[in-house]
């Protein structure tokens, strides 16, 4: 047995018919691919499912079988009456599920399946693993506690999710584990050179020169050791609002920069919501300390959050004081 956890959420399942599964705001594959697994898992059992998601899937998970079926929802005008069971997967916070600024607390009983170490263990029941590479193989882990053998779709969807949350293996967090179950997921027929083509080098060209302008702007903070770059509003729409452009580039180009700990994109993606996207260069620094000082959360090497309600330059001066004050703590720790 994997997780203690694994059967209490198949009891779960058990007693209920119908289930609605998450995809969290401005999903990466990880979100997406989880979700498809599960739900495929779920209708083998017989059960009802529907997958949701506060925001638009990128064009990067849209080569998914079923991901076609993924339905874009307000939560604030959600009906939750029409089921029995919430599974949120690859979600922090409830807002991380809803896209809404302030949490919310769900109508009916919630299953969280998690790999962040910030999350705030705001189900029911939470099972997060921040030891694992990805929800992806979370799920793996609990589908063999379920006694479930993946098809080929299953494995294809989880395949994604880890690939994707890996860097095809590049980040930390990867494991002999995590190897071995990527080596299962192909033999059973998952496609590595599909995902890789569609994730990783399938890019549209707005997106393409909206990574050019990143780099444009781009600053290199040498005394606490980061780089950063800050678009605003109308820059971010001039290149079409490109979905997951700030996440993606941030893992590309945030990382890299010789004599750095970190980096950091931000992007003002609504009038007066900045978001932010931080990774940390090798296991150098933990950056999840600066997203949870905004209100955000993630990993170690990769965490996010938004500031709300203040024009753009102040709130970019803001979060830059903010991860100065915590490399200063850091290293007076």
């Amino acid at each position: 047995m994997n997780y203690k956890l694994s059967k209490k959420i198949l009891e779960q399942i058990e007693n209920v018919k119908r289930i609605l599964v998450n995809c969290h705001r401005s999903p990466d594959p990880d979100s997406v691919g989880s979700a498809l697994a599960l739900t495929r898992v779920l209708t083998q059992m017989g059960k009802e499912v529907k997958v949701i998601c506060p925001t638009g899937l990128p064009q990067d998970t849209k080569f998914l079988v079923g991901s076609d079926t993924i339905e874009r929802v307000g939560f604030d005008k959600f009906d939750f009456g029409k089921f029995d069971l919430f599974i949120i997967l690859d979600s922090g916070s409830s807002q991380m599920v809803t896209g809404l600024r302030d949490p919310m607390k769900f109508p009916i009983p919630t299953v969280v399946i998690d790999h962040h170490k910030t999350n705030l263990l705001y189900g029911d029941i939470n099972l997060v693993d921040a030891k694992t590479s990805s929800t992806a193989e979370v799920l793996y882990l609990v589908f063999e506690d379920w006694g479930v053998k993946p098809d080929k779709e299953i494995s294809q969807a989880l395949l994604t999710g880890i690939l994707a949350d890996t860097g095809v293996f590049e980040y930390p967090g990867v494991t002999g584990k995590t190897l071995g179950i990527a080596q299962k997921l192909i033999e059973v027929g998952a496609d590595k050179d599909e995902i890789i083509l569609n994730v990783f080098k399938t890019i549209s060209f707005s997106k393409l020169k909206f990574w050019g302008e990143i780099i444009r702007r781009m600053e290199l903070d040498e005394k606490y050791g980061f780089v950063f770059s800050a678009l605003p509003y109308d820059v971010y729409s001039e290149f079409e609002k490109p979905v997951s452009a700030k996440e993606t580039g941030s893992s590309l180009f945030a990382t890299v920069v010789e004599g750095t700990k970190f980096g950091m994109i931000m992007v003002e993606e609504d009038k007066g919501v900045l978001s932010i996207s931080l990774r940390a260069r090798g296991n150098a620094f933990d950056v999840s300390k600066i997203a949870e000082k905004f209100g955000g959360g993630g990993h170690r090497s990769a965490a996010g959050a938004k500031v709300y309600d203040t024009e753009f330059e102040k709130a970019k001066e803001a979060v830059l004081q903010g991860a100065r004050e915590v490399v200063n703590e850091v290293g007076k720790g």
